[in-house]
């Protein structure tokens, strides 16, 4: 996929990406009610976007798939393009005049949906407040779970929770905290790995560490007994 491929046409300046992600919960940005579901549906109302803009713009279509991240090589850059892109939701994603296109069949209503199914939302869970936003992948019908953990202000620590069923791995787990100096990654997965392969995991995961100066530990193991409780279960029973 060549680079220009995924840039978007209107993308917002970087600033909004921290911004996507570093604003305080308040009442304005906690989703209408029946909020929490709206998140869920986040794949399947943009593939309905999709369809409706092949047959509305076929070129505007291309681009957008485009920008879609997917479980490959490309994944970080398109997915850094497409969370910047979507920090102003769909419209900020397809474009103005996608955008205006689209609205004028139904009003707004569908792209009204996909903005609030891309929208950050907030959820408690073992006594912390996390904000979970869902990535749409090119190669997973549940999408990408993000959920960052809201610390009270006091730790320096930072969690980031990512989950996904990419379609040739299944459920995947990532939870990866930053504390001062401190990088510990936790890889769960419901297929294992290679004995070559977890060797050169760990191999680039320390070598990443020394380049950045700081200390960690990479963890690779089954999903079972995994930290699930962020969205809709994905259950060990299942990755067994």
């Amino acid at each position: 996929m060549a680079g220009r491929d995924l840039v978007p046409r209107h993308v917002p300046p970087p600033s909004l990406l921290a911004a996507h992600f570093a604003s305080p919960p308040s009442a304005a940005t906690h989703a209408p009610a029946g909020g929490p579901a709206d998140g869920d549906e986040a794949p399947p109302l943009v593939r309905r976007l999709l369809d409706l803009l092949d047959s509305l713009s076929p070129a505007d279509a291309v681009l957008a798939r485009g920008c879609l991240p997917r479980c490959d090589s490309t994944f970080g850059a398109a997915l850094a393009l497409f969370l910047a892109a979507t920090a102003g939701g769909c419209r900020g994603w397809v474009g103005a005049d996608a955008a205006a296109r689209l609205a004028d069949l139904d009003g707004g209503l569908l792209i009204d949906e996909c903005d609030r199914a891309l929208a950050s939302r907030f959820q408690p869970v073992d006594g912390r407040l996390w904000r979970l936003s869902r990535v749409p992948l090119l190669d997973s019908d549940d999408g990408l779970l993000c959920a960052v953990g809201i610390e009270d202000g006091l730790s320096d620590r930072v969690t980031l929770v990512l989950q996904a069923r990419p379609q040739r791995l299944g459920p995947v787990q990532l939870m990866a905290t930053l504390a001062g100096r401190r990088l510990d990654v936790t890889l769960r997965l419901a297929m294992g790995l290679p004995s070559a392969a977890l060797a050169d995991l760990h191999e680039t995961f320390s070598t990443a560490l020394a380049d950045c100066r700081i200390d960690g530990a990479l963890t690779v193991g089954p999903l079972a007994d995994a930290w699930l409780g962020l969205d809709q279960p994905l259950s060990s029973d299942l990755a067994l």
